[in-house]
């Protein structure tokens, strides 16, 4: 089937249901910053960070995206910068990082992190193929022509992990830095509107976006097209669009390939970057999207990172790293980062109010997942197998993010007639869930061991009649017929 690129046809076209039924998904940000795995704000957050990048009252010093260590390599005085110096010497670029990584790279079993990520019972995972340093994780035939001939790794990253996780089951999904890239520009992004004009980095620029967009497309039929940083505003993305779904009629794209339209060089330009800067930082703090001067680009999810939705809208997607950063920081230890228990909730509560969670692992340097991030995915892969019922196949209850009558959290799935209720807690005895009716003839059990429960009906809703529980981060009760 072919489609027309036109946002408003391609809008029409159904959401496929293997994306319906995905739950969890890991991402992968692995690259030439695991190798210094540094980042300076240990003890921020990525919200934090915003909010500086959007106050443009200071620089956007102090990232705990360890990702970005080129960009706070180039911001003079940094604590990166700092480091880096006494580290590795002056002398010393971000890019003699290659030689290392390849080296290192050339000797990675992905069927491990496939193993790994089947463990934690992934349906999809997505990859960064090329983040904004412009190293791209495959061996490229479409050339960077500010860089060498060989700037590109020359294993197939890229491919390897993907027939890893494809003999797993799994879904592979790419990531690519559509709207920056490092290699055109010497500038660290520092304020919102440097941000603002890194993402327009002129047609010579755009034509490599394409041609790389492209070939990942070709070579590896990409289940999710994840774009980041928007697109260059010479580009149409519906023509990339076009293309992709007629060779993964199945695919789905984010909606990260936002344009904004700049004016050309010159005194103008500041002038409107100074200005759309100012209206950027007042809806940032308005918590309002951002309007450009460029149609809404189509896409089949929206992304949230790090804070989940007030109002989701009807498909989405929540990204995050189980610490604070994506790439792999090795200040970072087992208190950084989201317990098993944590985890657990916070996939509940991601699918509860229907959206999928993209989890991020950071491998280091020697392309090893450490053991600290291993752990809580092996947790929450466990709770997977012992209450799969609840989750594969099923579909949110809308407007259903309730609590017990003692408080206990509780979300709400459903498939067909039957109805689970997970409570993120182990409360004991009675347990009453206001507002909830089972369908007619119902029975209940517990779904990690099939136990039958009593239950009756208390005025709006159901009181249920529990054993003593076991401590797990949530426990599931199915009301089906």
């Amino acid at each position: 089937m072919s489609y027309q690129p036109d946002k408003h046809s391609l809008d029409t076209r159904p959401l496929p249901s293997w994306y319906s039924d995905a739950k969890l998904g890991i991402f992968v940000h692995w690259g030439l910053y695991s190798i210094p795995a540094f980042a300076e704000n240990t003890d921020g957050s990525y919200a934090r960070f915003m909010a500086e990048l959007g106050s443009g009252e200071k620089s956007a010093e102090g990232i705990p995206y360890a990702e970005w260590y080129l960009n706070e390599l180039r911001t003079p005085g940094s604590e990166t910068a700092r480091h880096h110096a006494a580290t590795y010497g002056s002398d010393f670029s971000y890019y003699d990082f290659r030689e290392r990584f390849e080296a290192n790279a050339a000797k990675v079993d992905f069927d491990e992190w496939a193993a790994l990520f089947g463990a934690a019972g992934a349906d999809y995972v997505v990859m960064v193929t090329r983040h904004l340093d412009g190293y791209p994780l495959w061996p490229t035939e479409v050339r960077n022509p500010r860089m060498p001939a060989d700037f590109r790794s020359p294993r197939d990253l890229v491919g390897a992990l993907t027939e890893a996780v494809r003999r797993r089951g799994m879904r592979m999904g790419l990531y690519y830095a559509g709207g920056v890239d490092w290699t055109f520009t010497d500038e660290p992004i520092r304020t919102m509107t440097d941000l603002l004009d890194q993402s327009a980095l002129g047609p010579e620029y755009a034509d490599y976006v394409a041609a790389q967009w492209r070939e990942l497309i070709e070579r590896y039929r990409p289940s999710v097209l994840w774009n980041d940083m928007g697109m260059p505003e010479e580009l149409d993305p519906h023509r990339i669009f076009v293309d992709y779904y007629d060779a993964v009629p199945d695919g789905v794209v984010n909606d990260r390939w936002e344009q904004v339209e700049l004016p050309d060089e010159g005194f103008g330009r500041e002038i409107y970057l100074g200005v759309l800067g100012f209206a950027l930082r007042l809806m940032h703090r308005m918590g309002r999207s951002v309007p450009t001067r460029k149609p809404r680009v189509h896409s089949d999810f929206h992304t949230f990172e790090y804070t989940e939705p007030q109002d989701p809208p009807a498909v989405w997607e929540l990204t995050r790293g189980l610490g604070e950063s994506f790439g792999f920081n090795a200040a970072e230890t087992a208190a950084d980062l989201l317990t098993g228990p944590e985890l657990v909730r916070l996939f509940v509560d991601v699918i509860g109010r229907g959206g999928h969670l993209l989890i991020n692992v950071g491998p280091d340097g020697f392309g090893r997942i450490p053991l600290i991030q291993q752990r809580p995915l092996r947790e929450l892969g466990a709770w997977l197998e012992a209450n799969r019922d609840a989750v594969v196949g099923t579909e949110p209850v809308p407007g259903a993010v309730a609590q017990t009558a003692v408080g206990t959290p509780v979300r709400f799935t459903r498939r067909g007639d039957d109805l689970y209720a997970i409570m993120l807690a182990a409360p004991t005895g009675t347990v009453v869930f206001p507002d909830l009716k089972p369908a007619v003839g119902s029975r209940a059990r517990l779904v990690e061991t099939r136990q039958e429960l009593p239950w009756r009906a208390n005025g709006n809703g159901v009181e249920v009649d529990l054993p003593a529980l076991p401590e797990r981060p949530a426990h599931v009760i199915a009301f089906s017929r």
